[in-house]
């Protein structure tokens, strides 16, 4: 019997995705490896991308707070650093915090987001204009504000805190159950988040993760 090297479903009745509102999830990775001279493999972990998009709903209080689009954003730095291992049987791939996460907001933002303003810069405008859909289709200025720490508390489906640039993120639908889409002991590290609201749309939230995963021993 042939090796099945794939499945094909239909992405609506996805189950693990089911009742989190996602309308598009893909993952990218490669194993790391090298050969020596002598033929010798070393091994690392594979690694890759994750991305994730999805609906995020408004609550009473955005209900009644938002009139006007808006989004908000961050973007998480981290440095990759490769360490041998003892046994000389392969490497590490070490993903460490480098800085602090810088973040936006523009116009009207669910009340679920939060930042910490950047000390000593200024509000300014910046604008989002289309006439694709023809020449009355409306024309954006929203006003600007830089800064850092964003979070999205309780935010769905992945909410998002301080800690996400300094730790791994744990998803839970993507790893528990009976048959998880990340194999056990893979790890997620936040690579970038936004939001965005188009009344009368429901909001639009975006995530990017750093994908590692020892999948070689």
């Amino acid at each position: 019997m042939p090796i099945r090297w794939c499945e094909c479903n239909v992405a609506g009745e996805f189950k693990v995705l089911a009742g989190y509102g996602i309308i598009s999830a893909n993952l990218r990775s490669n194993v790391n490896f090298s050969i020596g001279e002598t033929g010798v493999i070393l091994y690392g972990p594979a690694t890759g991308d994750l991305s994730i998009t999805a609906y995020a709903p408004l609550t009473p209080a955005d209900t009644a707070n938002l009139s006007c689009p808006g989004r908000a954003g961050s973007q998480f730095n981290w440095a990759q650093f490769i360490e041998c291992e003892n046994d000389s049987s392969g490497f590490i791939v070490h993903y460490v915090p480098n800085g602090r996460n810088s973040g936006y907001m523009e116009g009207d933002v669910t009340e679920k987001i939060s930042m910490v303003s950047l000390p000593g810069c200024t509000n300014y405008k910046t604008f989002s204009i289309s006439a694709g859909s023809g020449p009355s289709t409306p024309s954006l200025r929203f006003t600007h504000r830089d800064g850092y720490y964003l979070t999205y508390k309780n935010g769905s489906p992945i909410p998002i805190g301080i800690e996400s640039g300094t730790n791994p993120t744990v998803v839970g639908f993507l790893t528990s159950g009976a048959e998880p889409l990340l194999p056990p002991g893979s790890k997620l590290y936040l690579n970038s988040f936004s939001w965005e609201y188009n009344p009368p749309e429901i909001p639009i939230v975006s995530y990017s993760f750093l994908f590692s995963y020892r999948a070689c021993v």
